[in-house]
């Protein structure tokens, strides 16, 4: 049993899902065979284990006359990584454990859930694919994935962190290249723009807008316009100050009083309040004349008046008070050095994107050459692990080729070929292995790999297909060696595969009457050590 797994799964309950009615399935962290009959039950375990990795939900899985079905899996995790990325995606979990729940309603709508916090179906996917890997009959073409096979050589060559700051530095290049063809894209139409700008802050800058001076020119129109009338009343006040022919005025009536007054007449402090008032007076009559001696200035006038007129016309224009029209004046001001600096961000961004590519260049080096090198020592030990698994004589060569423009896996393009026949010569794998052939190809990559990529559940699904004897043996070995890394969870027919197993897990039918009619059930049965033999002489077909 592997004691070391840093994720496994605990437990499955399956409610109303097809003909499992209310059952749970204990696995263990180690080995996990799952046997029984053709059409017990068993892959329908694979589906629903698949449903709560993210897959589409089918309402046809929903037992007959159910309105629901509920499938719930729980997790161990004693991985620091894994509880980090829960805790990033938004679903922290305590005690080591995380459940995931799946609730099918019969109109195939589901809802999906994490440590019992409502999640989407991308959520599980992205987990599914960090964590858990699924081979079987449709996942096995992944193998023909030349992106596959090099994610399983980047796995091999512990290439990640090298990989990953790579493909940080490319995704940023993505961005910077879209960021600088919507610039030169949008120069044009920024031209455009910039000569309306232009245009209108030149327009604006005539008049220099500030509610002060509107205020001013306000004022000072009222005063002109008012002038004449205002001369007539300053006269009127002139003449009572300095007086005419028939009448002493003001000024001389002051004097008067001055001369008149004696001590005996007013204390001290009354006089001087008396001359300052005079004094007073005699200013006001002196602005009064000197007010006279203004004329008109039709010129001033009109001035005035155009420029109010502008002051008009552009609040009109921008629908606006002049306070806002100054602020109007600003911001095209700094969407003007926004554009101005157009020209001066595209070179920028190119001298970054430059640098960027350099940069990814240079990694995109060092990983093709790791490459270069473990896929001659990964083409050895797989061809080993191949030969295991009675392929005899078959040699695996992966070639790393050099590209010439960077991707987002690098430099390196890698095809994974064979050549199954000594002496025929090398092919791609996927022109020359059979189902079984694939299965046992990636069940090798596996065994090497289960030390070292992230994955920590494997789930295998007809892996026994078109095998037996010797082979199935080594198959079952195979199994058990990545299960001392990973959990394994296999779906098998074979007692040669079944006997390397830690849990076993027997699927049988059976008929029951539900007092509205007889009913299919799948049953679930875990097999200790003592039924363990049994079994498996029931599976060989050989008596005991």
């Amino acid at each position: 049993m592997n004691l070391n797994c840093g994720l496994w799964i605990q437990k499955l309950n399956l409610k109303n899902f097809a003909t499992f009615d209310d059952q749970s399935i204990i696995f263990n962290e180690g080995f996990n065979t799952i046997v029984g009959e053709t059409g017990s039950g068993k892959s329908l375990i694979l589906d629903a284990l698949q449903m709560i990795l993210g897959h589409r939900a089918d309402k046809k899985l929903i037992r007959r006359n159910c309105d629901y079905a509920i499938i719930e899996a729980s997790f161990i995790c004693h991985d620091e990584l894994i509880k980090n990325y829960f805790l990033d995606i938004g679903f922290p979990f305590d005690e080591d454990q995380i459940v995931i729940k799946r609730i099918i309603d019969k109109s195939g709508k589901s809802k999906s859930y994490i440590n019992f916090q409502i999640c989407s179906l991308s959520n599980l996917s992205d987990f599914s694919k960090r964590f858990i890997d699924l081979v079987g009959q449709f996942e096995n073409q992944k193998l023909l994935s030349e992106d596959y096979q090099l994610k399983l050589l980047d796995n091999f060559s512990t290439n990640q962190s090298l990989l990953k700051e790579y493909q940080e530095l490319y995704d940023q290049i993505q961005i910077e290249e879209k960021s600088l063809s919507n610039l030169i894209k949008n120069l044009q139409e920024s031209l455009q723009r910039k000569d309306y700008l232009d245009y209108q802050i030149s327009e604006i800058e005539k008049l220099s807008p500030s509610t002060a001076r509107e205020e001013e020119l306000v004022r000072l129109k009222n005063k002109l316009q008012n002038l004449e009338s205002n001369k007539q009343k300053i006269h009127f006040l002139s003449n009572l100050f300095d007086g005419d022919e028939d009448n002493q005025g003001v000024n001389t009536l002051l004097n008067l009083v001055e001369k008149n007054l004696t001590e005996e007449i007013i204390n001290e402090d009354n006089y001087q309040k008396f001359l300052t008032s005079k004094e007073t007076l005699l200013d006001l009559s002196y602005e009064l004349n000197s007010q006279l001696d203004t004329e008109f200035d039709e010129e001033e006038f009109e001035s005035v008046l155009d420029e109010l007129d502008l002051y008009q016309k552009l609040k009109r224009k921008f629908g606006v008070n002049t306070e806002e029209l100054v602020k109007t004046y600003e911001q095209f001001l700094q969407e003007r050095t926004t554009l101005d600096n157009s020209s001066e961000n595209i070179e920028k961004l190119k001298a970054n994107i430059a640098s960027l590519r350099k940069t990814a260049k240079a990694i995109a080096e060092k990983l093709h050459s790791s490459r270069v090198k473990f896929a001659k020592t990964l083409s050895k030990d797989l061809t080993k692990e191949i030969n295991h698994l009675r392929m005899q004589g078959a040699t695996i060569a992966i070639n790393v080729k050099k590209i010439n423009e960077l991707n987002r896996n690098g430099l390196s393009a890698v095809l994974f070929t064979a050549e199954t026949n000594p002496g025929e010569g090398f092919y791609k794998i996927k022109d020359i292995a059979s189902g079984g052939e694939l299965s046992r190809i990636l069940l090798a990559l596996r065994t090497l790999l289960s030390s070292k990529d992230s994955i920590s559940v494997f789930l295998f699904d007809e892996i026994d297909t078109g095998i037996g004897g010797e082979t199935a043996l080594t198959v079952g070995n195979s199994l058990k060696k990545v299960a001392s890394n990973s959990q394994v969870i296999a779906i098998t027919h074979l007692p040669q595969i079944a006997k390397y197993s830690d849990h076993f897990i027997k699927v049988s039918k059976s008929i029951v009457d539900t007092g509205d009619g007889e009913r299919t059930i799948s049953l679930i049965e875990h097999l200790d050590e003592s039924k363990l033999n049994n079994e498996l002489s029931t599976m060989s077909g050989l008596p005991n």
